[in-house]
């Protein structure tokens, strides 16, 4: 018995970092889902599950002990569904629910867990609203517009002398064939995308553009010969095209970035805070209206609203994340999480009572409705529910 619960806490232990084979992790995860029903097991289970949080100092014997209660419990509500969906159910449960840790939880996915998880077959949830995608809407300096997610391939338009089209992966493609002295700086078309939307642009230089929901970038049919400039809204990622005799600008709020190739993140969001801006490889040199800083890779800089910059060292991949279709949260609160959610589903977001105080840290497919989002919510004690595209939490 004393090997037996040695093991476990093993591969507690290993699941815990994220080191576990997935032949470690396969034998978890059938072991817990054995334990229903069976007490001795499940007192097996839970003395393994507090060795394993107290070697690694996450939590409290009374948090361990509620979030234990947490993982039978949602298990338990489980054997209704049918056999072969019961087990993608499970590999994707166990993922979230093992690794709950502190006020909050840590939701750790592999490439294999993400692709599970988008086949899962989660509890169904009245009133559920499926993920957001690839939509947009392109405006002309006509003031004419074109829904691009119901737009057919092809060439959308001209703009001056540029060759607007759609390609077969749902891009949007500017061929510009007049640039510098000839082009006209008074063509500013603007791409926009609502909440729920996501969508990428080649620009008239080259540049390779993607912006988040609830976004929007102006820029010309065709670029000057001194310059490229252009002006974003929301959180948009670029890859700028080489062109040391034109520097690559970018505007917002009452900030600019200037840059001659490079890659980027740029978060601006009107009920954010700060902006940030994150370097992914190159150079850029951002300035507010009352400083300015030169950024290197992996640095983020945020800008208050009275323009001090802020920098600091980050994990790129936390940053750009969206871009690669995952939520990706690090020490975020109930609300911060509610946020992202919200502009990604659509939804508006009501607190009844006191906001919980939570902290959630890890990774999150896109691609999946907004109850499976919540069911992990759930796991950490969270309260909600849906209500004609409005999610109500609870404390």
């Amino acid at each position: 018995m004393h090997e037996f619960s040695t093991r476990l806490t093993y591969l507690f232990q290993k699941y815990y970092s994220g080191d576990a084979s997935a032949e470690e992790t396969d034998e978890l995860m059938l072991l817990v889902r054995r334990a229903q029903g069976d007490q001795q097991l499940t007192d097996i289970l839970k003395y393994a599950w507090e060795n394993a949080a107290e070697n690694h100092g996450f939590f409290s014997g009374n948090e361990s002990e509620t979030i234990f209660g947490n993982i039978i419990e949602h298990t338990s509500e489980q054997e209704t569904i049918s056999p072969l969906r019961k087990w993608y159910w499970w590999r994707y449960a166990a993922a979230a629910i093992l690794i709950l840790f502190g006020l909050g939880a840590l939701y750790k996915f592999n490439d294999k867990d993400i692709i599970q998880q988008k086949t899962a077959a989660a509890k169904e949830i009245p009133n559920d609203v499926e993920p957001g995608g690839n939509r947009a809407t392109l405006t002309l300096a006509d003031g004419s517009t074109i829904l691009l997610d119901s737009a057919s391939n092809g060439l959308l338009a001209t703009q001056g002398s540029a060759k607007i089209s759609k390609n077969s992966d749902g891009q949007l493609t500017y061929d510009a064939q007049v640039s510098g002295a000839s082009a006209d700086p008074n063509q500013i078309n603007m791409l926009s995308t609502p909440k729920g939307g996501q969508y990428q642009i080649t620009l008239p230089d080259g540049s390779k553009v993607w912006l988040n929901s609830y976004s929007s970038i102006r820029f010309p049919a065709s670029f000057a010969q001194n310059e490229r400039s252009v002006a974003i809204t929301g959180e948009v990622y670029f890859e700028v095209k080489k062109d040391k005799r034109r520097p690559f600008k970018v505007q917002f709020h009452d900030s600019e970035i200037e840059v001659l190739g490079t890659s980027f993140n740029v978060t601006a969001y009107q009920d954010e805070p700060s902006s940030k801006t994150t370097l992914i490889e190159g150079s850029v040199s951002l300035g507010s209206k009352s400083n300015r800083k030169k950024l290197v890779p992996g640095q983020q800089a945020a800008i208050s609203n009275d323009g001090n910059i802020r920098t600091a060292d980050v994990d790129v991949d936390e940053v750009i994340a969206w871009k690669k279709g995952l939520f990706y949260f690090r020490d975020e609160s109930i609300e911060q999480v509610m946020k992202k959610a919200s502009r990604w589903y659509d939804i508006q977001v009501e607190y009844q009572g006191s906001i919980p105080l939570r902290q959630f840290t890890g990774k999150v497919s896109m691609d999946v409705n907004i109850s499976e989002l919540l069911n992990m919510l759930s796991y950490a004690g969270v309260n909600c529910k849906i209500e004609n595209k409005k999610v109500i939490i609870t404390n």
